[in-house]
């Protein structure tokens, strides 16, 4: 759904959740806005007891956010739009409507959807959904300071100050708000209550250690997200813990906080190994929900106990360049002819100068230099390449890159809040018949830094491919086995 197919409508309610936080308020007003500059006049309200909390009612306040409380609609709306929430799910109060739509960034079944929805769990708030959304109708959300005050706020709080950013489009509308800098500051201070720092201490009090892998487990009472980000800051600075998590109850089933501060241990890594795919963050801090079905009748603690003894036990980490690959049981492949994208680094920076490039699953950094060139996937993955090992591995082409990236990896420029998408700069190149490799499924988790990246490491699950270069077995990677099959063919 784009936000210009609501514009048919004239009546329109929109609706924040039970219990509204200030990701569901930064959306709804959001949406509220746009629907006001194409000549609407919608409500935006929730239902249940008014706001007291310092922070939110100082938000509201001071954006002027006309949102109201109520217990039942002036009357039957044309279309009823719920932000941040689904509707006919517990946590928000159902009204009639003679139309529904859905905007929400939480995993929901598709069979409760309405036609008019966009739901996407790729994002760590909906702030940051809202802010794709009206990319894609032209709308600037810098050219109003509230609402780029509004959705950089509702972000930094549903992602635990950002700590647990899920992909690059939450990274995108931190980077380029525009946002009121003392105002932030006034609602970063008004975060904590009396109560919450009870909660905290409590807490402290009862945490489970492991010596051999240097990990804690911390259990809290339920209690907003950036309380438990606030308890695993505390943790991870104790000097025998490497690897923290702290968790309460939600709506849902757990909340966790993950905390690493390993280089063979990304935090959001561990947080989605720990939820089966329902976390995110930045390399040291992290979080995400446990579902009640995972879990089932066990002890929440007792489940991520086992998850966390799963993850450092069986997980291998290998060092390409230092160790060679066992390649008994590899066949051998040879890479496709696919359209990969390429440009010398120095083409984008002058020479010695860091470029940022921002991808799908993570932010790279490369110095430019006149023998490192950029290699674009089919996938929109990035690698740094020798030039030399370039100029003997593929073959430039006339024809243009395949594109079909859910995410253009970019160049970023967090000084000047702008970036650069990096298709609009690459040209086009083939693997030569002398890229050929040996490689086998993955039977248990990997880790492997890659020579190209000695500081950060490439994580494989069962059924990705652990792949060497055909002649060196010290050059190898890990290559998703959702994109094998189109990047290489088994060869005698």
């Amino acid at each position: 759904m784009r936000l210009s197919e609501l514009l048919r409508f004239e009546d329109i309610a929109v609706q924040c959740h039970n219990n509204p936080d200030a990701d569901t308020i930064a959306a709804g007003f959001t949406v509220c806005e746009y629907l006001r500059r194409n000549g609407k006049e919608p409500l935006l309200f929730y239902w249940g007891e008014p706001i007291r909390k310092a922070n939110m009612t100082l938000m509201i306040k001071e954006l002027g956010i006309p949102v109201q409380c109520l217990e039942k609609l002036p009357h039957r709306p044309e279309l009823l739009l719920t932000v941040d929430c689904t509707y006919g799910q517990s946590n928000v109060k159902m009204f009639e409507a003679d139309n529904i739509a859905v905007i929400d960034h939480h995993r929901v079944s598709e069979g409760k959807l309405p036609p008019l929805s966009t739901v996407s769990a790729n994002y760590g708030g909906c702030s940051s959904l809202l802010h794709r959304m009206l990319e894609e109708e032209g709308f600037d959300i810098n050219e109003d300071r509230r609402i780029a005050t509004a959705l950089y706020y509702g972000l930094y709080m549903d992602t635990n100050g950002f700590a647990e950013l899920r992909r690059p489009f939450d990274d995108d509308l931190r980077e380029t708000a525009v946002y009121d800098e003392e105002l932030i500051r006034r609602l970063k201070n008004a975060n904590l209550s009396s109560e919450e720092m009870q909660i905290a201490g409590d807490a402290l009090k009862n945490c489970r250690y492991n010596n051999e892998y240097r990990f804690a487990i911390v259990r809290t009472e339920k209690c907003d997200p950036n309380i438990l980000g606030f308890i695993s800051d505390l943790v991870i600075q104790v000097d025998t813990v490497d690897n923290c998590v702290v968790f309460c109850e939600n709506q849902a089933g757990q909340k966790i906080s993950v905390r690493s501060c390993r280089s063979d241990t990304r935090a959001p890594e561990l947080a989605n190994f720990i939820t089966v795919g329902n976390g995110g963050g930045h390399a040291q801090k992290a979080g995400g929900s446990i579902s009640d079905t995972l879990i089932g009748e066990r002890d929440p603690l007792e489940y991520i106990n086992d998850k966390m003894l799963s993850y450092f036990r069986d997980t291998r980490i290998m060092h390409a360049g230092a160790e060679h690959a066992d390649t008994s049981g590899m066949k051998k492949y040879l890479k496709n002819n696919n359209v990969l994208g390429y440009i010398p680094s120095t083409e984008i920076s002058p020479e010695g100068t860091e470029i940022l490039i921002r991808m799908l699953e993570a932010d790279i950094t490369v110095k430019a230099q006149p023998d490192i060139y950029i290699v674009v996937g089919i996938s929109g993955e990035v690698y740094p390449v020798k030039r030399e090992l370039f100029e003997s591995r593929y073959n430039i082409c006339d024809d243009p890159p395949e594109k079909g990236y859910e995410y253009s990896p970019a160049i970023v420029d967090k000084k000047r809040k702008v970036s650069r998408p990096l298709s609009e700069m690459i040209r086009g190149c083939r693997a030569s018949a002398s890229s050929k490799i040996m490689a086998r499924p993955l039977t248990g988790y990997t880790k492997v830094f890659t020579e190209w990246n000695k500081h950060g490491y490439m994580f494989g699950a069962p059924g990705d491919y652990l792949a060497a270069r055909l002649n060196d077995d010290t050059d190898f990677y890990i290559v998703k086995k959702s994109i094998f099959s189109r990047l290489y063919s088994e060869i005698e």
